[in-house]
């Protein structure tokens, strides 16, 4: 905060010299550009930047998820909750600034604690796939940056989005968090969490139904 206030004196006092710069300029007469300037600051004829629009990948995924979801929760028996357990949350799903990102944020209530959640996901027109950072109120450093670059894979086909995670068991051994959003309709998605060891089997770990929530409901 410190450093944003020093920003911005630091800003206003350049502004106010180059203001005074400006009017003593201003009887001047101002210099002809040359023309090879000219050419060079005009825009193209008919071009657009592909650098300043989203990826038709992203938009898609955007406009599949994009609101407010209550979810039902059914956790199955695991070590952690031996008679398994029932619950709602809630997911939002909206797109970052200019629709570069796609961001999930979701409650998640359990016996334990409640869970908050926080997903990134973007494309990445260099390696032309999606990649994707969780924050999570459960993670010692709440947000996982290694993982983001290392341990996360995911998929959109356009009719289910796929993550797929590794990670490491109390135990020491390497496991998959593979999870599915799938039969997803402008009303509802079915979203499902797995574990298991790398190349399988899966044991399911959770099932969540969709619901969306009405614009101006709360």
């Amino acid at each position: 905060m410190r450093s944003t206030v020093l920003s911005l004196l630091l800003s206003s006092a350049l502004f106010c010299c180059c203001s005074t710069a400006i009017a003593q300029q201003s009887n001047k007469p101002a210099a002809a550009v040359p023309q090879h300037l000219e050419d060079l600051s005009a825009p193209a004829q008919g071009s657009k930047s592909g650098a300043n629009q989203s990826s038709p990948e992203i938009q898609s995924l955007i406009k599949a998820l994009s609101g407010k979801w209550s979810v039902s929760v059914k956790f199955e028996p695991n070590p952690a909750m031996p008679n398994g357990v029932n619950g709602t949350g809630e997911e939002t799903w909206r797109a970052g600034p200019g629709g570069f990102t796609f961001l999930d944020e979701e409650h998640l209530p359990t016996p334990a604690r409640d869970v908050f959640l926080l997903g990134i996901i973007w494309w990445d027109g260099k390696t032309k796939s999606f990649h994707g950072m969780e924050c999570n109120n459960q993670l010692p450093n709440t947000c996982d940056l290694k993982g983001a670059l290392n341990d996360v894979t995911m998929k959109w086909d356009g009719k289910e989005f796929t993550i797929d995670e590794l990670g490491t068991s109390p135990d020491g051994k390497r496991t998959i968090w593979h999870e599915v959003w799938s039969d997803i309709t402008p009303t509802s998605f079915a979203q499902t969490g797995d574990m298991g060891a790398p190349g399988g089997p899966f044991k399911r770990f959770l099932t969540i139904r969709g619901t969306r929530v009405a614009a101006g409901s709360n």
